[in-house]
Formats: C-alpha cells, structure tokens, sequence
C-alpha cells in the first residue's frame, strides 16, 4: 500500500489518445458492466494543474473441467470422477490524463483496454508518434499497412536495432506498428500501434510529473509531420473526414438492404488459427447459442434484420471466438460485428476502403498501380482438373479446414510431398515452421512451391501472401531451414522422393529461385461462381503485389501463378448449449 509521501515509479505504461474533444465519460464502455465488477471506484484527483481520474475494478475467472477431462471422467467409476474448479482474479485500471485540452488513456491489466470504446480513439495515434519520436534508424520490429486487415505472425523482427532497409521496407508499404529506440534515448524504447507504449530501462522511471511532460511531448509528436521523409508512403491510407464517413456507411447499409452480398466481405480484423476458433454472435447464458463454422455474409440475414440495419446496430453486435478445444463462447474474445466488414467503394473522385472499423482513403497513384500491376503482371491460370472438386469439410470439427484439401491433394497424386504441418527450424528458431503446403515436383521437372488457403477473407489472404513470402525468402538464405527441408523430404512417402533432393541443394549457394515456381491456391467454394484476380480485396492485391515485386524482382523465383480451386465446403452451423468458464 502506498502512502502520500512516497514518490512511486513506472518502467513502462501503454497510452490512448481521445479522439479531440471527447471526455473520459465517452471513452469508456460503461454499457460493458464496469461499474459491477468486483471492487470497481472512480477516484478524480490533479497532477500540478492537470486534471486526471482513475477507475478501478477486478475481473474474476473461474475454470472448470475441461474437455479433456470430461472425456475422461466418462470411462472412470462414478464415485472416482474428478471436478476440477479454479478462480482467479486480476487488477485493472484505466487512467484519464488531461493534457492542455487533450485525453490521454493508460489501461492497466487484461480487461481495462477492452473497455474502451475504439471508435473514440485516434487509431493512428501510437504509429504516427513512435515514427516522429523514433525516426527510422533504430527499429527493431515492423509490420505494414498492405497487412492492415490481419497483423500477421510474419512480422520483421530483429535482434539489434536497425533501420528501414535492413527490414526490406520497400516504398510500396505503409508502416502499421513499429518499435524503436527513441531518437537519442536508447534506454527508451517506444511501441507504436492504436497505442503507444513505452518502456524506459535503467533508474530513471516514470513519476507522476514524468508521465505529464511524456504526455505534452506524445501530443507535439502526433501533430508533427516529420516523418513524412522518412515514412513516405504512410498517407497512402488517409482517414476520411467524418462527412465522408457518413456516406460511405450509408453506402454500405444500401448495400447491405439489397443483399449486394458480392460486394462485401465479412471476416475478423485479425488473423487467428482458423482450426481453433468457430465464430457465434451470442453469448447466452441459458439460451442455446448459434455457433458458425466461418463467417458467411450471406448467412448474416440470419442474426441481422438486414431490412431494418443501422449503423449503430452493426456496432452494438458482437461477434465472438467459440473456442474448439474448450467447446465454450469465448466472452472476452469477441469483435464488434462492424468492425468485421471489409467493403470497397468509390465516392466522388476518391476511393474508400473500410477494414477494422475505418474508413480510409486511398491514395490515388497508390490505387491504381496496384490494380494495374495486378491487371497486367499477376499471372492467373485455370485450375486443374484433378484437384477440383475436393472436400475441404471436417466432419469431426465441423470445420472447412485447408488441411483436408493438402492431405486429399497429395493422396491424388502421392508423388508430391506435404508439408503443411510440418515443424521445421529457421534458423536458432523454435521448430514451428512449414515451407508450404505442398511440394510437387511435376512430370516436366518443374519443382513448385505451393501454398493453399480458403477464399473466406482479406485477412487469410493476406497472411498466405505474408507467409509465402517469408517461407520463400528463408528458403534461398537459411542453411539450417534448407537441411530441414531436405531432411523432411527424405522421410516423406513420396516414390520420387530422391528427384526432389537432387534438385534441391545443400546450401544456400545451391539453391537458386530461378529453378522454382511459386503457386498460390486459394481454395474456394464450388456452389458458387469462381473468382478472378480482380475480386480480390484491395489489400489483399496489394500483399499480392508486394509478395511479386519482392520473390521475382528480388528473390528471383522463376514463375509466381495464383490459382482458384473449387473446392466442396459445409455451411457448418450447430446449436450448442451454454457452457461458462465457471
């Protein structure tokens, strides 16, 4: 316990900004039932002349058997049956910093960011000021605009600080987070996201005077230009102005009354493992709740009264995580049901895209060289034949899983060798990687490299792109990846297993790009009409676009061929009795 006489220190803090004008009262979700939580208190205090207020408040979990547990319990006596239940509690609080007209927000604990209303936060706060504060010598960690949709687990990481090129940040990407040291600090490290974080080694700590002038100094750097130089193509993605908004929504909700279902995508803001997550858009606690295998816009009608659609009621919906492994609605996974569109449109001479709740506009050159590079340079070809027509349908998980279709694909033509699932090390790495999904060696000698996912949304678009790329690049440089590649290849099943060791090397010197063809497969259901490449999203195409300039005009690999495969997929959808971590 504190006393007034002790001066206390922070070695790091995360901090929001409010959107210019709006008062804590607007900031927090006080419809999520903070005010019920356990030892919850709303204490208004000053700092000098600074004007702050701090709430506090406790979430409580509480486990009971799990799954596997309960599978057990079935084949033991009835008087040997073990229950297990397990509570545990955490502190949370949000703190509301005033500064000269300006609120900042500092969230404490698991549960206090989730309690704040995104929509009243400048999003581009973190990113913006880390990259005025930190210029771009001293990054250690990056991930990109054309991954706006899904933060990948690609992300360019470092061990030691560098600069921009060492991270192969080409002018045609936008930053979307990044950690650096401060520009002549390097005890202060700075993350900057919707948020900025920032974490101070050594003795000098954060006090409370401290975190005020940080605060003043956050705001100069978010109203400064100065990285314009150095991050040239951050605008290519410009917020629209609130009027602009007000018409694209209504756009969408016109859209969304005449069922244009073709015009708009529905998926997560996020990429997550889609073999561990169904999707629901409740969370009863009696009532049985209705659990989606995917989100399907065209079965959106089914929890939405499209006729009678606002704007608000798309942001009150929520869309949440139904965990496989625990069979349970995950209550604190959940998204906000507008926050999960991904729709494209022109408005006057601008065009807009929407993705994780925003509305951004496009810069125009930025625009059309992506739909020219992928209109003229994207190579596109049929299907073939003997792949079409596979089910992708887990009846097991009552999923739509890829690992159906590579498992299916390789049984149709056994001399090409799986690696989805595969661990193999990059580097020092865990032993957690895959190459690709499939390695096929075809009858006329051509090794391609080829990667699946389902057509089901930006995000697992985008993260197929990221990750091909990653795998790839590694490919030609690792030795260590290239032996576990070549070692996995060994013990495969496939008869012409020794054709695809001696065309692939032992090191990196023998392994060149120009002998290998990238294929990228997106699986896509056969009910419906196939797409091309122009369907893709805007930011898919351009991750696409960013996937070729890098593995042909850098990497040199041979042939980049995308690919839509029809494929079988289950509208999977299952009432499924409440059932709480408690």
């Amino acid at each position: 316990m504190s006393t007034k006489t002790e001066e206390k220190e922070l070695g790091q803090i995360s901090v929001f900004l409010a959107k210019g004008g709006k008062p804590f009262d607007d900031v927090v979700d006080w419809e999520s039932g903070v005010r019920g939580r356990p030892k919850y208190s709303d204490n208004s205090f000053k700092v000098g002349e600074v004007d702050c207020r701090f709430i506090y408040f406790e979430s409580v979990a509480r486990k009971n058997n799990p799954p596997w547990l309960e599978f057990a319990n079935a084949k033991l006596p009835a008087d040997d049956q073990i229950s297990f239940s397990a509570e545990s509690r955490s502190a949370n609080g949000i703190l509301g910093i005033n500064v000269e007209g300006r609120l900042f927000i500092a969230a404490f604990g698991r549960s206090a960011s989730a309690t704040l209303k995104r929509r009243e936060l400048e999003l581009d706060f973190g990113v913006k000021a880390a990259m005025n504060m930190c210029g771009n010598e001293e990054l250690r960690q990056a991930r990109t605009q054309n991954n706006s949709i899904t933060p990948t687990h690609i992300d360019r990481q470092v061990s030691r600080p560098t600069d921009t090129f060492v991270f192969g940040l080409s002018e045609a990407e936008d930053l979307k987070s990044i950690s650096a040291h401060m520009k002549g600090d390097p005890k202060v490290t700075l993350q900057g996201r919707d948020h900025l974080t920032i974490k101070i080694l050594g003795d000098d700590k954060l006090t409370w005077d401290g975190l005020i002038e940080r605060c003043r100094a956050f705001s100069g750097a978010y109203d400064s230009d100065d990285f314009v130089d150095l991050f040239p193509n951050y605008r290519n993605y410009k917020p629209a102005t609130e009027a602009e908004v007000g018409d694209l929504d209504n756009l969408l909700i016109e859209a969304l009354k005449a069922r244009q279902f073709d015009e708009i995508q529905l998926w997560i803001p996020e990429f997550i493992p889609g073999d561990e997550y169904s999707f629901t858009y409740t969370d009863n606690d009696k009532r049985d709740n209705e659990v989606y295998a995917y989100l399907d816009i065209e079965k959106l009608g089914e929890q939405v009264d499209l006729d009678k659609v606002t704007i608000k009621r798309l942001k009150d919906k929520r869309v949440y995580a139904y965990s496989l492994a625990e069979d349970r609605v995950e209550s604190s996974k959940w998204w906000c049901l507008y926050d999960c569109f991904v729709f494209e449109q022109k408005l006057g001479d601008g065009y807009f895209l929407l993705s994780d709740g925003d509305w951004k506009r496009v810069e125009q050159k930025f625009y059309d060289s992506i739909i020219e590079f992928v209109r003229d340079h994207v190579v596109e070809e049929p299907y073939e034949a003997i792949y079409k027509g596979i089910s992708i349908a887990d009846m097991a998980t009552m999923k739509n899983r890829e690992a159906m279709f590579n498992n299916e694909a390789c049984v149709r033509r056994p001399k090409s060798i799986k690696f989805d699932m595969a661990q193999l090390r990059i580097g020092t790495g865990a032993r957690n990687k895959e190459f690709c999904d499939i390695l096929d060696l075809t009858d006329d000698d051509v090794m391609r490299i080829i990667n699946c996912k389902p057509f089901k949304g930006a995000s697992a678009i985008t993260y197929l792109f990221a990750q091909t790329t990653f795998y790839c690049e590694s490919f030609l440089k690792d030795p260590t990846f290239i032996t576990e590649i070549r070692n996995h290849i060994a013990v495969s099943t496939s008869p012409t297993k020794a054709d695809y060791l001696r065309h692939i090397g032992t090191e990196p010197k023998e392994v060149n790009g120009a002998n290998y063809q990238i294929c990228l497969w997106l699986l896509c259901d056969a009910a419906k009409p196939l797409p091309t490449k122009v369907n893709l999203p805007l930011v898919a195409q351009h991750g696409l676009k960013l996937l070729c300039d890098h593995l042909q005009g850098t990497c040199k690999f041979s042939k980049i061929v995308l690919r839509f495969v029809p494929v079988h997929m289950a509208a999977f959808k299952r009432a499924v009795a409440p059932k709480k971590a408690a």
